[in-house]
């Protein structure tokens, strides 16, 4: 019996002391997460380059043959379309929800053509298009998403210092902007 008390006396000291390391650790935490780091990189519908080194952002690649760029977006009052096209020996683009969850991927290998054309729309958007879709949009691959707020990761992949120009290049040209829609 007394060890069996002391088994619980033990317990509940050491959940004391993880509760109170949780509580005392939370601040250190708050605002450190990629939406929050995306968020104060600049205003939305903007691609932003990331550094390939640590920086004060707390964003950057650690893979020295990717290049990447975020935008963050809303979607709420328009569509946002993603557009970029270059000569790059592969890219990879990734969507994600203001609490960081990844909501859509895709890459080169299995998108139309060899170029990015993704169009992020709402439900209610998605039923516009679908009465009447606008010819800019007919190759684009829109993706339904059930939160407005997001962001989207772009990388260029630079197996070779001479494919970085053209990584850099096709980042660079990148286009993160609402597309707005026709009533029928």
């Amino acid at each position: 019996m007394r060890s069996v008390l002391l088994a619980i006396a033990i317990g509940l000291v050491g959940a004391a002391i993880v509760h109170i390391v949780v509580i005392l650790a939370l601040p250190k935490w708050t605002g450190k997460d990629a939406w929050t780091r995306v968020e104060a990189m600049g205003a939305p519908h903007r691609f932003f380059p990331l550094a390939n080194e640590p920086n004060p952002t707390g964003l950057f690649n650690d893979d020295p043959h990717i290049r990447t760029a975020v935008c963050r977006f809303d979607i709420s009052a328009a569509p946002v379309r993603i557009v970029a096209s270059g000569d790059v020996a592969m890219w990879t683009l990734s969507a994600y929800d203001a609490s960081s969850n990844e909501t859509y991927s895709m890459n080169d290998r299995s998108s139309i053509g060899t170029d990015v054309d993704i169009a992020f729309v709402t439900p209610t958007q998605m039923l516009q298009l679908r009465r009447v879709m606008p010819a800019a949009l007919e190759r684009a691959v829109l993706v339904e998403l059930t939160r407005p707020e997001g962001y989207v990761a772009l990388r260029a992949i630079a197996p070779l210092p001479s494919h970085e120009p053209a990584a850099r290049a096709f980042l660079a040209g990148a286009l993160c902007a609402p597309f707005r829609i026709e009533p029928a």
